[in-house]
C-alpha cells in the first residue's frame, strides 16, 4: 500500500477519534460507515454504523474514566479498519479522499519558542499539526477532559506564558508527531510514557506551573523562576 494512503488513514483515524465525543461525531459516523462499507450494500453500511456506534461508546466511557490508553487503542482499531478497506483496491483511497480531503499546504512549524520545528527534529515526515499552538488547541484541548476545580486539577488558558508549560507541551507535540507513525504501539506509548506524566505535572493545582492561575485566566503575578546565585568557579 502507498505510504501516502497509510499516512492519510492515520490522519482520519486521529481526527475521528478526537471528535468522537463532540458535535462532529454525527458527520463522521455517516462518512466512515460509508467508506468502510465501500457502498457495497445498505446492509453492510448499517452493520458498520452499529459497529462504529459501539466503538464510540467505548471511547466515551474511556474518556469518562480517564483511560486514555484505551482511547489510543480504539484509535488504532479504527486505523486498522481503514487500512483494511484501503487494501481492497485503488478506488478506496479516492473514496476516502472525497470524504476527508488532504489538508492544505502547511506553514513552517514553530515550537513555543518560535524555533522552526525542522531545526529541532531535522528533515523528516511532514507534521500533522503545524505547531504546538495548533496541537494544543485542535487536539489536546479537545481530547483532555478534567474537573478543573483547582483541587484535583487546574489549567491556564495562556499556557504559553509559562516557560515550563511551553517546554513540556512542545515536547508532547514533537513526541506525538514522531510516535504517530507507529501504527501498532505509537499512541499507547505516547499516552503512557509522555502525556500522562507531563499532564500530571502541568495540571497539578498545588505544585504545577499553573498553580497561581485558574481556567478562568492567567494570573497577574504568575510563579517566578527558581532562585539561583551566580556561579563563580573557584
Amino acid at each position: 500500500m502507498d505510504s501516502k494512503a497509510i499516512e492519510h488513514a492515520r490522519r482520519v483515524a486521529a481526527r475521528v477519534t478526537a471528535d468522537a465525543d463532540g458535535d462532529g461525531w454525527k458527520e463522521h459516523h455517516w462518512a466512515v460507515a460509508r467508506f468502510l462499507s465501500g457502498s457495497r450494500t445498505a446492509v453492510e453500511e448499517e452493520r458498520w454504523r452499529k459497529q462504529l456506534h459501539d466503538w464510540r461508546e467505548r471511547i466515551v466511557a474511556s474518556l469518562a474514566a480517564d483511560a486514555y490508553a484505551a482511547v489510543a487503542e480504539s484509535q488504532d482499531l479504527l486505523l486498522d479498519w481503514l487500512l483494511t478497506e484501503l487494501r481492497r483496491g485503488e478506488d478506496a483511497l479516492g473514496s476516502l479522499l472525497a470524504l476527508y480531503p488532504l489538508p492544505g499546504p502547511e506553514r513552517e512549524p514553530l515550537s513555543v519558542s518560535a524555533t522552526p520545528a525542522s531545526e529541532v527534529t531535522g528533515d523528516g515526515p511532514e507534521f500533522y499539526f503545524a505547531d504546538v499552538f495548533t496541537f494544543v488547541t485542535d487536539y489536546l484541548a479537545v481530547m483532555i477532559r478534567r474537573p478543573l476545580d483547582g483541587t484535583s486539577a487546574t489549567w491556564c488558558p495562556h499556557w504559553w506564558e509559562h516557560p515550563e508549560a511551553g517546554a513540556r507541551l512542545s515536547a508532547l507535540w514533537l513526541a506525538w508527531e514522531h510516535l504517530r507513525h507507529d501504527a501498532a504501539l505509537g499512541m499507547t506509548t505516547w499516552w503512557i510514557q509522555h502525556a500522562d506524566p507531563h499532564l500530571r505535572v502541568l495540571m497539578d493545582p498545588r505544585q504545577g506551573p499553573f498553580a497561581a492561575c485558574s481556567p478562568e485566566g492567567h494570573a497577574q503575578e504568575p510563579l517566578g523562576p527558581l532562585p539561583v546565585d551566580p556561579y563563580e568557579p573557584t
